[in-house]
């Protein structure tokens, strides 16, 4: 046990990149505890998230930041059962966090 984190040790010894089945990777990383993301602007983020890009063009207003804006089509296809929730909540909890990082 690690007496600094009162967790377990790591075991991973070596950085391996594993792909899943279900399309994408995996990278398993020794000692890593936490991934942020960098160089990506608030308006840019949708690009990251495949499902949310092929809507944005069909939203109402170009800015539309999928939140509350009328004519949303990022929404409309979660409520629809086109996007998952969770992937929604994903990039809005990662915009956010974008936001307050360009706010400073």
């Amino acid at each position: 046990m690690s007496r600094y984190h009162l967790e377990g040790q790591h075991t991973t010894r070596d950085s391996e990149l594993v792909k899943l089945e279900i399309g994408g990777y995996l990278a398993d990383t020794p000692g890593l505890r936490s991934l942020n993301i960098w160089d990506v602007e608030p308006e840019e983020l949708d690009g990251y998230f495949r499902e949310i890009a092929a809507k944005v063009q069909e939203c109402r207003f170009a800015d539309c930041n999928h939140r509350n804006e009328p004519g949303c089509a990022v929404r409309a296809a979660v409520e629809a059962g086109e996007i998952a929730r969770s992937r929604y909540h994903s990039y809005m909890a990662l915009r956010e966090e974008l936001e307050a990082a360009y706010a400073l």
